[in-house]
């Protein structure tokens, strides 16, 4: 019997071959896209969650509010973990990490700079669960000068040998030993490291008032944080008490009351990827409001396309009450033609999982790139997911089976083969809101895409306060020593070279950067310090990059003073409310005795410029003359930059052995917004599709309701009814469609749009003409869909649609 009902199922989609596939094609478009959605969904909440007691690991972060600012940092004191696992019977282990820069790593004659280089405790491995491949877990970082290295670096410097017990150069920190193999960090982890040496390698400090490193606390079971949390202030008050009153000289009651504030806080190991946004994290997280954004555009989508396979699986049962009818007649039951509908509905949506897979394994690379994600054919095709989308599919195949099933199946033959029947018209309202969710979606969908190429395209021309083209970043230039300086004047001497700097902080990337407390020289002795970036420049800092001055000088050779000299930015200033501040002097606050407090005279201000995010605001900022300048930037006046590069290659080998490796700023900044490029091409791509479904669900209906007024549109031709007239009459209905949808969807993406761009301290604004634009391409997509079928239907000949009359 099954048999039959299948041969019977694909003769009848066989004879509507062009019906079932588009009916196929897009519900598997909705298919796929909701799979890859969702893969890359699963992902990004399983960060840190393969560790064995992820449940009960806590990062210690650093908040508090000081000077009128307020602070955020994903490090926290060295002596943390310590203090905590001593004084708190609650804390089972700590763990530390403190990512330490950029190395030249060397065996022999292989060479590499690495950036992925940390010091951690001797418990690290025990702490997170990154599987050892060789090595005493026990005992291999207990040592100074011990390293444990990843499975790859291993392979990268050592080939098939086994590196245990060997040594690797670690930049100017000399040698240090091999003592253990690590697999390498799992992608779905928070940091990823390649080099894991042993923290007494590493000076993280002593200070409590100090970001010494990542600190992480695992709780004893059942133990809740929430306790830990409120015995903190406990921790502070012992600990950085002391510290507050040897640096400002007030004691901690007065420093709270003067209404700043200090303390930890404790953060889940599986919320840190998606929830923090902290100074310092390790690495660029993601968003949680991005998962919430993808898995409501997921069900939208695979929502749009199970509307439009039930509205075209309508349409297309319109026109068989009469078939239903013959084949009561000739015995059919009713039970048997209920059967023979869902077969064959659930047979359409297995051939679209079908195709939906197809289509996945060929998207995959490109969304992997685009994702910035590393899935393999296996992240799909595995039982639970293969399962998943069986179920659904049988979902959906029954749910849109049931019309014909339950309705047409009940037709009594004698009034079906009279015409007397017209099939579905009660049901047209449950249509037409289907396909009005279509368009609601699709239009917030096309807004939103507009919204966020608009952001992203202020971002990369909004004036940055610097000229951020035309300039070359150098790397590993710390490693030129003390022939640095020699190395600058060398590039100066270059025609292709306007200007070159030293300098210990480049905006965009790594640098060297700090964050100091500084005081004005006439405050009071208790006034809480202002805490300001500080960064260490040379005299053609300004000039490289393009920073115009709005008051004062530039730093000069010529003034022998300019070492106890500073630059603020407009924003310090404003912060210590001076109008003019040239001339007047800054101090730090040392560790709260006279001797060691340093005194800076302001001698330039220069303009405000965006040195980190747009996410955030132009904080306060203090450039020091000189100290540890290891970065250069080189600003060209060239359009062969292929022969440029050449010059400064070979100028660099003639000063050093090491790898000559470069950037160009504009790239540096551009990819701060790398993961909001990402999420402007993916708004974009799920956007068409979803306009694309939509639109296969408008001619769905638009072909069911030609069906429906097939005889209607008969009588109109023979009474002299144009056919632009047909068209419009058919067509009216539908823009309407469009236009309520445009009416809901409009506050509902300005709401979204305004929320998303929140995130950012300098942004557009949602315009007006957004949403008419929006709505406007909608009625065209729809009026492009729709006029298909109504000019098909208005060029019939009326004898034919009225010939059963």
């Amino acid at each position: 019997m099954l048999s039959s009902y299948l041969r019977i199922a694909l003769r009848s989609l066989w004879n509507k071959k062009a019906f079932a596939s588009i009916n196929i094609f897009g519900l598997a478009i909705g298919l796929a896209t909701c799979m890859l959605i969702l893969l890359f969904v699963r992902h990004e909440l399983s960060y840190d969650r393969f560790n064995a007691h992820a449940d009960r690991i806590f990062r210690v972060t650093m908040h508090g509010r000081i000077g009128g600012n307020e602070i955020g940092l994903a490090g926290a004191s060295a002596p943390a973990g310590p203090a905590l696992l001593r004084d708190y019977p609650g804390v089972e282990a700590y763990t530390r990490l403190d990512g330490n820069g950029t190395y030249l790593v060397k065996n022999g004659n292989k060479k590499f700079t690495e950036d992925r280089v940390t010091f951690v405790d001797s418990n690290f491995f025990d702490f997170f669960s990154i599987p050892l491949l060789k090595g005493n877990p026990k005992t291999m970082l207990t040592e100074p000068k011990t390293i444990v290295i990843t499975e790859s670096t291993a392979l990268k410097y050592f080939g098939s040998t086994d590196p245990v017990g060997k040594s690797l150069t670690m930049g100017n920190q000399g040698l240090f030993r091999v003592t253990g193999v690590c697999r390498d960090v799992p992608s779905n982890a928070h940091f990823h490291y390649d080099f894991f040496g042993s923290i007494k390698s590493d000076d993280v400090g002593e200070k409590w008032l100090s970001s010494g490193a990542h600190t992480y606390v695992r709780l004893r079971e059942g133990y809740p944080v929430e306790k830990l949390r409120a015995q903190s202030p406990q921790l502070v008050k012992k600990y950085i008490g002391p510290e507050i009153q040897e640096f400002l000289g007030i004691s901690y009651e007065e420093y709270l009351r003067k209404g700043d504030s200090f303390g930890f806080q404790f953060q889940p190991l599986t919320t840190i990827h998606l929830q923090s946004n902290l100074e310092n994290e390790l690495e660029a997280n993601g968003n949680i409001k991005y998962i919430y954004i993808f898995t409501a555009i997921a069900a939208f989508i695979l929502l749009i396309a199970c509307i439009n396979f039930m509205n075209l699986s309508t349409a297309g049962s319109a026109g068989r009450a009469k078939e239903v009818g013959v084949r009561k007649v000739m015995g059919s039951v009713r039970q048997q033609l209920m059967a023979q509908f869902l077969i064959e509905s659930v047979l359409l949506t297995v051939f679209a999982l079908v195709v939906a897979f197809i289509l996945v394994i060929l998207l995959l690379p490109g969304f992997n790139d685009l994702a910035g994600k590393q899935f393999d054919i296996q992240s799909i095709l595995n039982a639970p997911t293969i399962g998943y989308a069986l179920a659904g599919c049988l979902a959906v195949g029954l749910l849109a089976g049931s019309y014909p099933a339950f309705f047409l199946s009940g037709f009594k033959p004698i009034a079906v083969l009279k015409g007397s029947i017209q099939a579905g018209v009660k049901s047209g309202w449950l249509r037409n809101a289907l396909v009005t969710i279509q368009f609601v979606v699709s239009i917030g969908m096309i807004i939103g895409t507009m919204v966020v190429y608009r952001q992203l395209h202020f971002i990369q021309n909004k004036n940055v306060g610097f000229n951020k083209d035309q300039v070359l970043i150098l790397h590993d230039t710390h490693l030129l020593g003390d022939k640095a300086k020699a190395f600058k004047d060398e590039l100066l001497g270059l025609s292709p070279v306007s200007s070159v700097t030293l300098a210990g902080f480049l905006p965009a990337g790594a640098s060297n950067s700090g964050t100091d407390g500084f005081i004005p020289e006439s405050a009071e002795n208790d006034i809480t310090p202002y805490r300001f970036a500080t960064y260490q420049v040379d005299e053609d800092y300004l000039k490289t990059l393009g920073i115009g001055l709005s008051a004062g000088r530039n730093f000069s050779r010529s003034f022998g003073g300019d070492s106890a000299s500073v630059l603020i930015n407009e924003a310090a200033a404003r912060q210590f409310g001076w109008k003019n501040p040239i001339g007047k002097r800054i101090r730090t606050i040392g560790n709260g005795q006279p001797e060691t407090k340093r005194f800076y005279t302001i001698v330039g201000v220069t303009k405000d410029f965006h040195f980190r995010s747009m996410h955030e605001r132009i904080a306060p900022l203090v450039m020091m003359y000189g100290g540890d300048l290891f970065q250069i930037a080189v600003r060209v006046k060239t359009t062969d930059m292929p022969g440029l590069i050449k010059m400064l290659e070979k100028t660099w080998k003639a000063n050093s052995d090491n790898p000559f490796a470069y950037s160009f700023l504009d790239e540096r900044f551009n990819k701060m917004y790398e993961s909001e490029m990402r999420i402007g091409k993916l708004f974009g791509i799920f956007a068409s599709l979803a306009v694309i479904i939509a639109c296969l669900g408008l001619f769905g209906l638009a072909a069911f309701t030609t069906i429906q007024r097939t005889k209607e549109i008969g009588v109109r031709k023979v009474l002299g009814a144009s056919v632009v007239s047909i068209v419009a009459l058919l067509s009216k209905d539908f823009v309407r469609l469009v236009g309520v949808a445009i009416v809901i969807a409009s506050p509902l993406a300005w709401y979204g749009m305004n929320e998303w761009l929140s995130d950012f301290a300098y942004k557009v604004n949602v315009e007006w003409w957004v949403f008419v634009l929006a709505g406007v391409l909608a009625v065209a997509v729809a009026l492009l869909t729709v006029s298909f079928q109504s000019i098909k239907a208005a060029l019939v000949n009326p004898v034919k649609s009225l010939r059963s009359e």
